[in-house]
């Protein structure tokens, strides 16, 4: 495998091989990525700058059968957060990328064109992409389609990346051919848009370039997973992501009105069960594979009353922010404000946490969907209205003079109140990318090992192991190139070792794949450190330790000190 070094102005391409003696063998994904921009990123750049470096990285088991391993991780030196940033996205391209040996494309360098890049068995090539200027990502593939054919793996960003909003997104088109799949967090899109590339293409190959050392010692240890996983998940197959709405909202942790409450009243109209009607009944699509090895299958394809399109797939997460977050209960509203959002490229999280503050100071009323979707147009056009709500929560607190801000290094909360979901609120608090609940998901019921004991979901003890094993597993599992889904926990870490033994010939501990975890969190803090973002400065918005959330009379209760000395146990 290889790291193919592309330089967007001069269009000259170097590679370097990865070797067992090279300083990023056993790092692929998000483990690879913050290498790279650790070692050769200024951490005191502009993002948005020359200097900075945009990486599509595929994991160590990305090209495999491995279950769900079918991911990319674009990082890059977020202008959102101004730290290191990593956002990892299913969809087609990353295992098409794989199949040219190429574990990370990393792009450098500013082009002064807006241009198109092209990967396919030539090596990588550009073309003018001018007549795309400005197109949105869903007529901006369908042109592509019909130019190079519909077996392309596309990675694009629209407008927003193009106007270099710090909310913009990375698009990844689905098997089902809609660009539906979005590295999201952070405003990598604009990094994207800062190198002026408006997608890369990558074609298809007969033969991969993957290797597995030992194919059957490779299937004893996935295939077993990919069956348990299968049967485990079913339930989360049929209702999806969604499926959380409800119960989030009876544990009173579900954000509603710009997180002065955990529940939601019309919780029932937003959720799983609401969700898995209306495709059911409209003849849209369940069990949906967000990428070729997926086998949870957790997505769907959500269309509108006359059967027509409207987004793949509808999550939680965006449910949360522009549903019971803005006090809008109905889902055709949250879908076209998912599909405008996945057009245009922007963050669904950061857009519903900026337009509930927006709602909060009485800028757009309250439920008010068709003010999200004049917003959205707006952000679109790139107007000055457009520019204040599309760079994010802050940018917007600060034009409004608002105080009461849900976010973390600049990055809006996810769909977790921090005063309920203890362990949530420490892994916002302490992960090296923002307010990121992927970073170390807490959600009700998880646990980092079926032999400890984590307490109770609202109460304090337990908590810092949990988020800190969490974060660990699941760095990890974005290395690999694989969904969290699956499962960050102690004990699957062994059938990762399995796995990496198998295909790289290795005689690697459980010890030691967690060992490569804490070495990618160390790198990532130290980058932090040195732009300005130590971890000391640990913190979570003192609203979230002032006002008990509504109805379980919550607060934050972590002191300062427990968050600064939380990654004390890497040393």
């Amino acid at each position: 495998m290889k790291i193919a070094r592309v330089n967007v102005q001069t269009e000259e391409t170097i590679y370097e091989e990865i070797s067992e003696d090279s300083k990023y063998f056993l790092l692929g994904g998000r483990g690879l990525s913050s290498k790279i921009i650790a070692d050769e990123v200024p951490p005191l750049c502009d993002p948005l700058g020359e200097k900075n470096k945009l990486i599509f990285a595929n994991g160590l088991l990305t090209g495999s059968p491995f279950p769900c391993s079918g991911r990319t991780s674009v990082g890059a030196k977020s202008p959102l957060t101004n730290g290191i940033k990593e956002a990892n996205v299913g969809g087609r391209a990353s295992i098409m990328l794989a199949s040219y040996g190429i574990r990370a494309l990393v792009l450098e360098g500013k082009s002064s064109a807006i241009k198109l890049i092209f990967v396919d068995e030539d090596g990588i090539k550009f073309d003018s992409a001018e007549e795309y200027e400005k197109l949105g990502n869903y007529k901006l593939h369908e042109e592509l389609y019909r130019k190079y054919g519909n077996r392309i793996g596309i990675y694009s960003i629209g407008p927003a990346g193009e106007h270099l909003m710090k909310t913009a997104s990375v698009a990844v088109n689905d098997l089902e051919g809609y660009p539906s799949r979005h590295a999201a967090r952070g405003g990598l899109g604009a990094v994207m848009g800062s190198k002026r590339i408006k997608a890369i293409i990558i074609f298809p190959r007969r033969n991969s370039e993957v290797r597995i050392f030992d194919l059957k010692k490779f299937r004893e240890v996935s295939k077993p997973f990919a069956k348990e996983l299968a049967e485990s998940k079913k339930n989360f197959s049929i209702y999806g992501t969604p499926n959380m709405v409800r119960g989030m909202s009876a544990y009173g942790g579900l954000p509603t009105k710009n997180f002065k409450r955990g529940s939601f009243d019309d919780a029932i109209d937003i959720s799983g069960e609401r969700l898995h009607e209306l495709v059911s009944a409209r003849g849209g699509k369940k069990r949906v594979p967000c990428s070729p090895t997926c086998v949870i299958k957790c997505s769907n394809i959500f269309v509108d009353e006359d059967g027509v399109h409207l987004t793949s797939s509808l999550e939680y997460e965006t449910i949360f922010a522009n549903g019971s977050n803005l006090l809008i209960n109905n889902l055709d509203d949250i879908a076209k404000i998912d599909h405008l959002c996945d057009d245009i490229g922007i963050d669904t999280i950061e857009l519903g946490v900026t337009m509930g503050v927006a709602m909060d100071a009485g800028e757009v009323p309250w439920g008010d969907a068709k003010r999200v979707f004049e917003t959205l147009g707006e952000i679109k056009q790139g107007s000055e209205l457009g520019k204040q709500y599309g760079n994010g929560v802050c940018h917007l607190g600060e034009d409004l003079n608002v105080k009461r801000i849900p976010h973390v290094k600049g990055q809006g909360i996810s769909g977790y109140d921090p005063r309920v979901f203890k362990a949530m609120s420490i892994t916002y608090a302490t992960t090296p990318m923002g307010a990121d609940h992927t970073a170390g998901a807490a959600i009700a019921g998880r646990v980092a090992s079926q032999t400890k004991d984590y307490g109770e979901l609202t109460e304090n003890k337990g908590k810092l192991d949990l988020s800190y094993e969490l974060q660990l597993y699941t760095v990890i599992l974005d290395s690999l190139g694989c969904c969290y889904f699956i499962g960050p926990s102690f004990e699957n870490m062994e059938i990762v070792k399995g796995a990496l033994n198998a295909m790289y010939n290795l005689k690697l501990t459980r010890e030691d794949v967690i060992n490569i975890g804490k070495r990618i969190i160390k790198t990532e803090l130290e980058f932090n450190e040195k732009a300005g973002i130590p971890h000391e400065i640990n913190y979570i918005p003192e609203f979230l330790r002032t006002e008990p959330s509504i109805p379980t009379g919550l607060k934050f209760t972590f002191t300062k000190e427990e968050l600064s000395q939380f990654w004390n146990k890497l040393e």
